[in-house]
């Protein structure tokens, strides 16, 4: 029970994009600009930012477990704010608050697996662990765009899960003392020891990933109604993308003992693949999506191996800080998705949406090599396979 719990969490981890299918139909009821709808995903993730920071301070103070908690609260409350106005101003209010009560369980969610259990669990869990948030992801999207038959703003009537997951991890899952230290692949204690070269690079790094994949999340709604036409509402279709990543991410533990670093490689090469379909769809639906799909999937890889190589190489407070560290960058991204884009638009000259992706595909590309080329600097001495 103690497993569901601590995973249980993850569901609504990226709950922010479930109502990318419905953005367009909410666009164009409110009179909102491309930008303004593209807010309703940034503002939360600015807020995602700030309160990962700030939740070391605030764990420090009362706890990983209430920390947890409040956090949940924050979710139900901010993410179903919607439901109840229409008022724009209220609304991007709400986002804020739910992408605080994300910022707040995001480290603690990681610290409890890191602490709580041992390395071979800690690897199957990470896996489990990106294949929860993946089914939480889905079934929201889907319950969203169910929803929407009710009237849009029913559609943020999913983030209520929060209320129900705040209660059973407050009563399954106890409190762990910050000090309590990480265990190694020894048995021993961790040591506190010079923060490595790899922690850092995961910064521009992730945010590199993340803006890649976050450009396509948000503008496939766009481009699939652009090519399909009249009022689509591509919820269906959004929502099979999280069951994809949730079978990749269940198998993470056996591929990343089989395959090691290598995993990383493959999933750098999916992404530049999938901004590459993106980008010739030429208002095909079907290569249009199987980019966003396979762009989808790639995180599900990237991600749990970044963690799984921070959980090896630091110990303690330090590794809460990387991990911290490692759950802003993705939040810096987005918040600096939209003007990024734009900065690429005017680079291309063109006004088509999909003309940012090939130099986001030629990105990844260059970041690919050079980890390739870097990699004993990057890794260490970590083994290409375990």
């Amino acid at each position: 029970m103690l497993k569901i719990a601590v995973l249980a969490i993850s569901l609504i981890f990226i709950s922010p994009p479930i109502i990318n299918g419905i953005l367009p139909a909410i666009r164009d009821t409110l009179e909102l600009t491309q930008a303004q709808s593209e807010m309703f995903l940034t503002i939360s993730s600015i807020a995602i930012l700030f309160s990962v920071l700030a939740s070391n301070i605030i764990i420090e103070k009362i706890g990983l477990k209430k920390t947890v908690f409040f956090g949940l609260l924050l979710i139900g409350f901010g993410g179903m704010l919607p439901v109840f106005t229409s008022h724009f101003t209220l609304i991007i209010g709400g986002r804020f608050i739910l992408g605080t009560g994300l910022g707040l369980i995001s480290t603690p969610g990681i610290t409890y697996i890191n602490v709580l259990f041992d390395e071979k669990e800690r690897a199957s869990l990470m896996g489990y662990r990106g294949a929860t948030e993946q089914i939480g992801r889905s079934l929201l999207t889907l319950a969203a765009g169910a929803l929407f038959m009710l009237g849009w703003n029913f559609s943020f009537l999913p983030y209520g899960i929060a209320f129900v997951l705040a209660i059973l991890f407050y009563v399954v899952v106890p409190e762990v003392k910050e000090e309590e230290p990480v265990k190694t692949d020894s048995g021993e204690k961790g040591k506190p020891v010079k923060m490595p070269l790899f922690v850092y690079l995961t910064v521009p790094f992730i945010m590199m990933i993340v803006l890649a994949g976050a450009a396509i999340d948000i503008r496939y709604p766009a481009l699939a109604t652009e090519a399909v036409g009249g009022e689509f509402n591509s919820s269906a279709i959004i929502a099979v993308k999280p069951i994809l990543g949730m079978v990749f991410a269940s198998l993470f533990g056996k591929l990343y003992m089989k395959l090691g670093r290598k995993l990383l490689y493959i999933g750098l090469s999916w992404i530049v693949i999938a901004a590459l379909l993106v980008s010739f769809s030429s208002g095909n639906l079907i290569v249009l999506t199987a980019g966003f799909w396979l762009g989808g999937v790639a995180p599900t890889l990237i991600f749990p191996f970044i963690m799984m190589t921070i959980s090896k190489r630091t110990s303690g407070k330090q590794q809460r800080f990387a991990m911290s560290l490692m759950m802003a960058s993705p939040h810096i991204s987005v918040f600096l998705m939209t003007p990024a884009m734009e900065v690429l638009q005017r680079l291309v000259g063109s006004d088509e949406l999909t003309a940012p992706y090939p130099i986001l595909a030629g990105i990844v590309f260059a970041s690919l090599i050079g980890t390739i080329l870097l990699r004993k600097r990057v890794f260490g001495d970590m083994p290409t396979v375990y």
